[in-house]
Order: structure tokens, then sequence, then C-alpha cells
């Protein structure tokens, strides 16, 4: 795969929590924002340096269909995607979500693709709960090997650069967008009011 791909585990503007994973000459590579850094502007920052062909991102990149007046999408708070894969309202996230969906139209007025994912489907296909997904620092050694692991063993990561679990989070979304890429990624949620793809 020659594209560059970009997985984004998306946080708080200021707050450096926002990581982005990129896939780049067969190798994966990792930038996170320091705090007090605003996350929106690195991540335009590192699209136009890396010119990514698609990016990969865990936030809501629309809202429900029926705030577009989409025929049978009457939900207020959750769209068709939410309600598959048991995802937070992108009403109730509120700030996040308008953040994401006004990055999302800025990378795709840079001719950038760009996908909304859910790291925390593919984590529960990996079975990392059963590895302490998330419940404490001390197994992200333990999740980090077994990303390392399903990966296509010709491409290059250090899984030391896998420093917290923003950066597992990243991860995921990009073995998303790899999985998109290569056809074998699965579409939840109805086209009109947006779609995640895992």
């Amino acid at each position: 795969m020659s594209e560059v791909l970009f997985g984004i585990d998306f946080g708080s503007k200021l707050a450096g929590t926002t990581v982005i994973s990129i896939f780049k000459n067969g190798s994966i590579y990792f930038l996170d924002v320091d705090d007090g850094v605003d996350a929106d502007d690195f991540i335009l920052k590192a699209a136009d340096h890396f010119k990514p062909n698609c990016v990969f991102i865990d936030a809501p990149l629309s809202l429900p269909g029926k705030y577009r007046g989409c025929l049978g999408l009457d939900d207020y708070m959750f769209r068709r995607a939410d309600k598959e894969l048991k995802a937070m309202s992108p009403m109730f996230l509120g700030g996040l979500t308008a953040r994401a969906i006004r990055l999302k139209d800025l990378l795709e007025e840079m001719e950038i693709e760009v996908m909304e994912t859910y790291p925390k489907i593919l984590a529960t296909r990996y079975d990392l709960q059963n590895l302490g997904y998330k419940a404490n620092s001390t197994q992200l050694n333990v999740c980090r090997s077994k990303l390392q692991d399903a990966l296509n063993p010709n491409i290059n990561m250090d899984c030391s650069d896998i420093k917290t679990w923003h950066h597992l989070d990243s991860l995921l979304a990009l073995m998303s967008a790899m999985n998109y890429k290569s056809g074998t990624a699965e579409i939840y949620g109805d086209e009109r009011e947006g779609l995640i793809i895992v």
C-alpha cells in the first residue's frame, strides 16, 4: 500500500490528548499534541505536511438524519450507526462533534478523504478487553503487543512509541483505515446521515 493514511484519536482542543498515527512507506509513526496546543490546528498542519490520502477519526462527523430531513430517520439523539454500535450520541458530545465536523470540512477542502471510525469495535474484535484495555497503564504493553502481532509483519512499528491509551486508539483508527483501503472494513449506519467504518 503506497498511500499515506492517518488514524486520529480526537480529544479536547487544548488537553494534549489528541494523537495521530501515520502509515507511510510501510511504517507507522505517532504524533501527539502537547498540552495547551490547539489540536485542530495541529491536525491540519500535519495533514498539510504529510498529505494523507485518507483520514480516519474517532469522533462523530455528522448529526442524526432527523436534522437533515432524511425520510425514516426520526431520532433526535442517535444516528443509525450509533445505535448499531452502542456508541455515544453526537448530540451528547456537542462541542467535540462540532469541532470534528469543521475539521472534516477543512480536510476535504484539502482533497483528503475523511471517515468516522470507532476504535472500541476493533478493540473488541482483537479481544483487548480481556487483556485490560483501558483498565490501567500496566496493561498497555500487552494490548499494544497484541495489535503489533495483528499487523502485517512487513509493516514497521516501534511498540514503545505507543505511550498512552490515546496512542493505542489512534493505532486502532489507523487499522480501520487500512481495512477500508484493503476492502475488508465493516460499515455501519445509513449513508444519508453518516457511516462509521471499522
